[in-house]
């Protein structure tokens, strides 16, 4: 937050713009929020069901279902009960429906199959450390033969599941490995944002740091997750501030990888973005599997998208 305000100021000092402007820029802004989260609050099922059965989407998904059936993944989503109306009626409608299984991880009285229960863990970020073991050790004991994977999210997480596929098709799943964004502090073997109880924290905030300690103990090593190229396929925040490098300032000294802007930044094969709202989610979802380039990654034999004809007059 610290850097994204210092950056803000550097833009107004640059361009010395008028105050009655620079209010304006921020009044228009702030109209543009609360119509997009009307918008989020009135996500409706159709919408759901649309972006899950739109056969008017033309596309060739062989490759990715086959890649559905050979790379099983459960994923689990981090999340609160105060988010079943906002972040996860959109994960839903978008990446969601591409898990094998997905399970979302929260303290509620609501009886749902997707919903892992948590109330065993109190509903706090301090707790964060045991709700994710919680939750592991849950999957260990009901899910353990029943996938390949497990992936574990936030709910302001974008994921790229047949890149996801992609990716852990390179990898034994019957080896110990975990990937994701590499950091290179705390730990000798750095640590990704992914039981041995002396040195693995049972409890705390930093649950990303807490379970890579957890890992490492038990001998489980974190994996390569760039392309050959070098270029990401995790990422910590949305698409633009890796593209632009507006990236937190942290990102820059403890990344392992180093970090990189412009077309460098992202993997052609990218799999996350974090920090991503429910706007911002459907409108990648929109991009992503909605929009295409005639040609590329599409059939060729389309013979019937557009009409020869005129427009005719108005009545």
């Amino acid at each position: 937050m610290i850097a994204k305000m210092r950056y803000r100021g550097r833009l107004c000092l640059k361009y010395h713009r008028p105050f009655w402007k620079l209010y304006l820029k921020y009044l228009c802004a702030a109209c543009v929020i609360s119509f997009m989260s009307m918008f989020c609050v009135t996500l409706s099922e159709e919408l759901r069901k649309e972006f899950q059965n739109d056969k008017t989407i033309y596309e060739n998904t062989t490759a990715a279902d086959e890649m559905f059936k050979k790379v099983r993944i459960l994923c689990l989503v981090i999340t609160t009960s105060g988010h079943l109306n906002k972040q996860i009626p959109v994960v839903n409608a978008t990446w969601g429906t591409r898990c094998n299984k997905i399970l979302y991880v929260m303290c509620t009285d609501k009886k749902q199959p997707d919903i892992l229960n948590s109330c065993d863990v109190k509903e706090s970020k301090s707790h964060l450390t045991r709700k994710v073991r919680f939750m592991l050790r849950y999957v260990y004991l009901h899910y353990l033969k029943d996938y390949d994977w497990i992936l574990k999210a936030d709910d302001d997480t974008y994921v790229i599941m047949e890149n996801l596929r992609f990716l852990l098709s390179f990898h034994n799943p019957d080896l110990p490995g975990y990937l994701g964004y590499h950091f290179n502090m705390h730990l000798k073997q750095g640590y990704m944002s992914a039981f041995k109880e002396n040195g693995c924290p049972p409890d705390g905030k930093d649950e990303d740091l807490d379970i890579g300690k957890c890992l490492q103990m038990a001998g489980v090593p974190p994996l390569v997750s760039y392309d050959k190229y070098g270029r990401e396929t995790f990422h910590t925040d949305k698409v633009w501030q890796h593209l632009y490098g507006t990236v937190p300032r942290y990102l820059k000294k403890y990344s392992w990888n180093g970090v990189t802007d412009g077309g460098g930044c992202c993997s052609q094969f990218s799999v996350t973005f974090h920090h991503v709202n429910p706007q911002t989610m459907l409108l990648m979802h929109q991009m992503l599997y909605r929009t295409s380039v005639y040609g590329r990654q599409t059939p060729t034999d389309i013979s019937d998208m557009f009409h020869m004809a005129k427009v005719l007059p108005l009545l």
